[in-house]
């Protein structure tokens, strides 16, 4: 018996061990998806610092149709970012300070959608993100070069 005939041997077994357990109880269930959200604990979140689309001055500055400017903070980093509407698609343009090259991650926190955006900051801590066409729950999550991973609060861009 090769591994693929024994893997589907035990995936027989435990579905055949299933169909006799009663099905688990919603605090069992809640437990577990509670216990899920730790996969991401050493994260550091970045906490929302300012949001121009919140800013009363800036909106009175200036028209709706402006980009809109978002800045998180974590410790000494610093993400901003601005929301770029362009013909050819909607963009995350920003930048970590202080400047420093890192890995990042535009995530949408949709339950129909998957997966993540990637893309790298440059040695000034530049980046660019394509964005989803339509409006979304997100978060950027950032890997800093020591290892430090930092996830901004989320947010609907």
């Amino acid at each position: 018996m090769d591994e693929t005939d024994a893997d589907r041997e035990l995936l027989r077994e435990l579905g055949s061990v299933l169909q006799r357990v009663a099905p688990l109880p919603p605090d069992v269930v809640r437990a577990a998806k509670g216990l899920f959200t730790w996969r991401t604990v050493d994260a550091e979140l970045a906490a929302l610092a300012y949001d121009s689309l919140l800013d009363d001055d800036a909106a009175l500055a200036r028209s709706v149709a402006g980009p809109r400017i978002v800045t998180f903070e974590a410790g000494e980093l610093t993400v901003e970012v601005e929301v770029d509407d362009r013909p050819s698609g909607r963009r995350l343009v920003g930048q970590l300070v202080p400047a420093q090259a890192a890995a990042l991650e535009l995530r949408r926190l949709t339950p129909e959608s998957s997966g993540a955006i990637s893309t790298t900051a440059d040695d000034l801590g530049r980046f660019l993100l394509p964005m989803p066409p339509e409006v979304a729950l997100v978060r950027v999550r950032v890997v800093l070069a020591d290892g430090r991973v930092v996830e901004s609060a989320a947010i609907r861009l």
